[in-house]
């Protein structure tokens, strides 16, 4: 049995949520602060890999990915499972078993478990690290044999994570990202014409947490994908219970020299700023407050598998993963505010190549190392958007990423500037408010994925490539980008509904636009009701604020 040492090699940086939190951690130092703060101090569970070019050398790693070879026994067989995300190793057939055998027995350890996943891919776990010399060996012998195609480690990141406080005032008076300041994203602005009704967004990350009062009306059902019981603390692995257990370890846990972390609530924190109920009397504002969310849960305690998360990008968009019910409501939208550090592998791209073919737009984090996207996966694969993050005056926040596969920027926070970004969260002392200051390119990327749920509200058919032009051509420029590229500059929200609505009114083959709500209307609360002239009391309260008067 692995034990608790050995799992932390195993799990450690597997997959994480890309932020940097302002009231809690994600494998980040901790803070007793009770009111918003900008001081943090940047984790030291920053990936190494991140601050280097990627090297043709593999890296150390305990869990390889394997393509078999078309026509093989061994492609046979993963083809003919049942389901994804089970051990498989005494049911390989017997020559491959053997050559998994021989390959570790020269590595000097032993293959603990082998699972199927999307695409045919098969995840070895082994029983230790093999160092980047022992990983290529363990590759070279593997693809020796004449059933395997390729090989090579499971993508592996830490969480990119920082603490300081919890807001005690009025909520929507922080929200500083969903405004119509200047360098926010003008959201309230766009409310007149779209609140993103019944589009449907899936949020890979951490879970959900159902009966937060702020989105417990926005949920359809969603999935646990973590194979793995101790990653998911939920006393099972896979199922069909996508609520969010927690991701608090103790210092070690994750690796030599990882620090103890409370639970991040990463999940829900995402989904609050993509759709959080308005007009409730309490919380935060989401970007589309009438979008419905699909919570599929593939981060857990110490991150998350890269092919459980391949299995959750899959059945989020509407695709099938053997042993799963497929997805009732596929996503229109799937937000992904995680990464790992490595050029985008060849089956990471076919997974979200055919995300798109079924219609799904991929909103991806660019990361939170300050390097070049072009070494993080999933932002710098092709296809998807890619998001960095700005600050309160406009400017690129210090940790983002950049580089030209950045197609736009959106809010994020920056400690350097301002507090964070304010959403939902679950926190300790029951006495404290459900919510919580995070930042990060994790943050960002939701105002875009709710920005383009506003958008999906108006054309139901909008692309990837359409979407992408529409917000990027109506962006508004950064007031600064240290380094190569940040993109267009911060998304306009209201600026790209105005111009889909305008083109849609022009163009004589279109339908009519939804009529609900309709110009002047402001949203509801999650059902399609008019509640009121909420957007201006919004924009009101906001003003007040900004002029001391809240």
């Amino acid at each position: 049995m692995r034990t608790a040492s050995r799992r932390r090699s195993t799990i450690l940086a597997l997959f994480c949520a890309l932020s940097l939190a302002c009231t809690f951690s994600a494998c980040s130092s901790s803070s007793s602060s009770t009111a918003p703060s900008a001081s943090s101090t940047e984790d030291s569970n920053a990936p190494a890999a991140a601050s280097a070019a990627p090297s043709a050398t593999p890296a150390a790693a305990d869990s390889f990915v394997i393509t078999w070879a078309e026509g093989s026994e061994a492609a046979k067989f993963v083809d003919s499972v049942d389901a994804y995300g089970v051990d498989v190793i005494s049911s390989l057939p017997q020559k491959d078993q053997d050559s998994l055998k021989t390959a570790a027995d020269q590595a000097s350890v032993s293959v603990e478990q082998a699972t199927v996943h999307v695409g045919g891919l098969t995840t070895v776990k082994l029983s230790d690290v093999l160092s980047p010399e022992k990983s290529q060996s363990f590759i070279n012998a593997l693809t020796s044999s004449d059933s395997v195609e390729s090989a090579e480690p499971e993508m592996k990141m830490t969480a990119l994570d920082t603490s300081s406080g919890t807001p005690n005032d009025e909520y929507f008076g922080y929200q500083w990202g969903v405004s119509n300041e200047e360098h926010s994203i003008n959201a309230t602005s766009a409310w007149s014409q779209s609140t993103g009704q019944d589009v449907t967004v899936a949020v890979v990350d951490t879970g959900i947490l159902p009966d937060h009062p702020d989105i417990s009306s926005k949920l359809l059902p969603g999935y646990d994908f973590i194979s793995d019981s101790w990653m998911a603390d939920d006393g099972d692995g896979r199922d069909a219970d996508p609520t969010d257990a927690g991701d608090a370890v103790d210092a070690e846990v994750c690796g030599q020299g990882s620090e103890a972390r409370e639970s991040s609530w990463h999940g829900s924190h995402v989904s609050g700023i993509i759709g959080a109920s308005t007009d409730n009397g309490s919380g935060v504002a989401g970007v589309a407050p009438d979008s419905k969310i699909v919570p599929v849960r593939a981060l857990g305690r110490c991150g998350g598998s890269g092919t459980d998360i391949l299995d959750a990008m899959t059945w989020a968009s509407g695709g099938s993963v053997k042993g799963v019910p497929d997805n009732a409501n596929p996503a229109q939208i799937v937000n992904l505010s995680l990464g790992g550090v490595g050029i985008c592998p060849s089956y990471y791209q076919k997974v979200i190549d055919d995300m798109v073919d079924r219609g799904s737009i991929v909103v991806a984090a660019a990361g939170n190392e300050d390097q070049d996207v072009s070494i993080v996966s999933p932002g710098g694969c092709d296809n998807v958007i890619t998001v960095g993050a700005s600050n309160e005056i406009g400017a690129r926040s210090y940790y983002s990423n950049h580089g030209t596969k950045v197609e736009v920027s959106a809010p994020g926070g920056d400690s350097e500037v301002d507090n964070g970004i304010i959403s939902l969260s679950q926190p300790s002392d029951p006495s404290s408010p459900p919510y919580a200051f995070q930042m990060g390119t994790s943050q960002a990327t939701p105002h875009v994925a709710g920005t383009i749920a506003l958008l999906k509200y108006i054309d139901p058919s909008l692309t990837t490539e359409k979407a992408t032009t529409l917000l990027q051509n109506t962006s508004r420029s950064m007031t600064s980008c240290d380094r190569d590229a940040c993109g267009t500059g911060i998304i306009d929200a209201n600026a790209a509904v105005t111009e889909l609505s305008t083109q849609k009114a022009q163009d004589p083959g279109d339908e009519a636009t939804p009529s609900e709500p309709g110009a002047g209307e402001e949203p509801g609360d999650g059902d399609g009701s008019d509640d009121g002239d909420l957007g201006k009391s919004l924009r009101d309260l906001w003003d007040r604020v900004r002029n001391g008067e809240e």
